[in-house]
């Protein structure tokens, strides 16, 4: 569950830069797109993998609507988890159907349904060395028609803020070598259950690419020590 949760996390986040046309050159999708982020931990032993696959494209003005299919395997490659999600990019502004992160099989419990608030964060169509891009948020909550567990559950809340590109390199992953803008940030995931919030703090560095999109990211914990990384491993066309 962690991974799944690290892995969406990354995606809400880092790929708000996702239409090219009338959005954003940061990524270049077509239907058959098809592309595989793989997170490992701070050894380089992998946990898990998830595979996005652009299923269908629609386009009309300014907005354009990418249906995804998305696959979460564990680090056995076995299936953990599947989904159909809608990627909306409309006047620059990229949406994506938050209803992804939630657990496998919660909103098919009896009596039981998640509700989301927040859009992550964009990137804008132009960066460059130095420049802060804007903080962004969203939060998860189950609600329950039974109240112990409504209480029990509570709900989750993720603030990304101090983003800002640092620098421009060159990545190389499975996928291939590519030119990245690096960009850091901070993460703040507070997790209420049980009448008790938890909140983790991470900081992050994320490499993307025009076209592609996210190639790498490093997630460090407090002590800035690395925990994960997620990078690229498959890109297709």
């Amino acid at each position: 569950m962690k991974n799944l949760f690290f892995i969406g996390i990354c995606f809400v986040f880092f790929v708000p830069n996702l239409l090219k046309a009338q959005c954003n050159p940061f990524f270049d999708y077509n239907e058959g797109t098809s592309l595989t982020l793989t997170t490992y931990n701070s050894k380089g032993k992998e946990e898990a993998s998830q595979k996005m696959t652009i299923v269908d494209k629609t386009s009309s003005g300014s907005r354009e609507v990418l249906k995804t299919d998305i696959t979460l395997y564990d680090k056995k490659g076995e299936e953990m988890f599947s989904n159909q999600i809608e990627m909306i990019c409309e006047d620059g502004v990229f949406r994506m159907d938050l209803s992804r992160f939630a657990p496998p099989g919660m909103e098919q419990v009896e009596g039981m349904s998640i509700s989301y608030e927040g859009e992550g964060v964009t990137v804008p169509s132009e960066l460059s060395v130095g420049k802060s891009l804007p903080d962004g948020n969203f939060s998860m909550k189950v609600n329950s028609d039974n109240p112990a567990l409504a209480g029990m559950m509570g709900g989750t809340s993720v603030a990304i803020t101090d983003r800002k590109v640092v620098a421009k390199e060159s990545i190389t992953t499975p996928a291939g070598t590519f030119d990245c803008f690096k960009i850091t940030s901070n993460t703040a995931v507070s997790t209420k259950m049980m009448g008790m919030t938890r909140t983790m703090e991470t900081s992050s560095i994320e490499w993307i690419s025009e076209e592609v999109g996210m190639v790498r990211t490093e997630s460090y914990d407090k002590k800035d020590k690395l925990s994960s990384y997620t990078e690229l491993t498959a890109f297709s066309k």
